[in-house]
């Protein structure tokens, strides 16, 4: 099963829009799509399990866990071919626990109201948390990308976010999503904006995926290329990376992670309603 993480450290920025609509392409183009709503119950509107609960039989499956053991729950799920999860939020636990079970991380950012300091925060994570590329050691980086989110006409990416950006580990996706009526209005009926007659917002949503698409092929075909040593040897880094981040890189977030791991956790399974 490929995981494509959507990560932010504030709530508000357009993850559940790309999560929800990406589900439904891939979906749409034959995949069986899991959407994992990563965060605590009880926070804002708006969420992936609202989406959910009030679509139609249609809707992809999706579950909710409430703490951050996303990276331990996800690998034991079966009949999936695309795990989609919705990370969003100030969790820095939950946001590390998303990293880790991604083969893709996404970072949204609206270009006119980004916070430097929270996406710097999830650049760390990323750095920090993902596994890297099965590449040569040299050639090596973070399988993510940011993705401008709602952006405006008139709307341009702040000099101290486009540096922060310019200079992250990994770049960003051509394709984005725009301000639009018809992203909130499918997002608040459990639909998608296939169903909606905007075809600039399906326009937008197509060009994200087929790039998504794009970005895992490659990163397939490159796996696939590596000597079998190679492979063997970064196999084992990635599940070491996974499993047990470096002491360098344990500090009290961490470690206060990985005792919330040890504790029981919420899987709750969200069915939506037959119509």
């Amino acid at each position: 099963m490929t995981t494509i993480g959507l990560v932010q450290r504030k709530d508000d920025v357009g993850t559940t829009t790309i999560a929800t609509n990406l589900a439904v392409t891939l979906r749409n183009r034959g995949d069986n799509v899991l959407l994992v709503d990563a965060g605590p119950k009880g926070r804002q509107k708006g969420t992936v399990r609202d989406w959910s609960a009030t679509g139609d039989s249609q809707t992809p499956e999706t579950i909710g866990v409430d703490r951050p053991v996303v990276h331990e729950k996800l690998p034991s799920i079966e009949g999936f071919d695309v795990a989609i999860i919705d990370a969003t939020g100030k969790l820095a636990e939950m946001t590390i626990s998303a990293i880790k079970a991604s083969d893709l991380t996404l970072v949204p950012v609206q270009p006119s109201t980004a916070d430097p300091k929270k996406v710097e925060q999830v650049i760390d994570c990323i750095e920090t948390h993902q596994a890297p590329t099965e590449a040569p050691s040299n050639e090596r980086r973070p399988a993510a990308r940011f993705v401008i989110s709602r952006a405006t006409g008139s709307s341009k990416m702040g000099e101290q976010i486009q540096q922060i950006v310019s200079e992250a580990p990994f770049g960003r996706l051509d394709a984005g999503t725009s301000q639009r009526v018809a992203y909130a209005r499918a997002l608040g009926e459990g639909a998608s904006v296939h169903e909606t007659g905007d075809k600039e917002a399906q326009a937008e949503v197509k060009a994200i995926t087929d790039e998504i698409e794009q970005i895992l092929r490659a990163d397939g075909q490159q796996r696939s290329q590596l000597h079998p040593a190679q492979m063997h040897s970064a196999s084992l880094e990635r599940g070491h990376n996974r499993r047990r981040p470096t002491a360098a890189g344990t500090g009290p977030r961490e470690q206060e992670a990985q005792q919330s791991a040890k504790h029981s956790s919420t899987l709750t399974l969200v069915v939506p309603p037959s119509r």
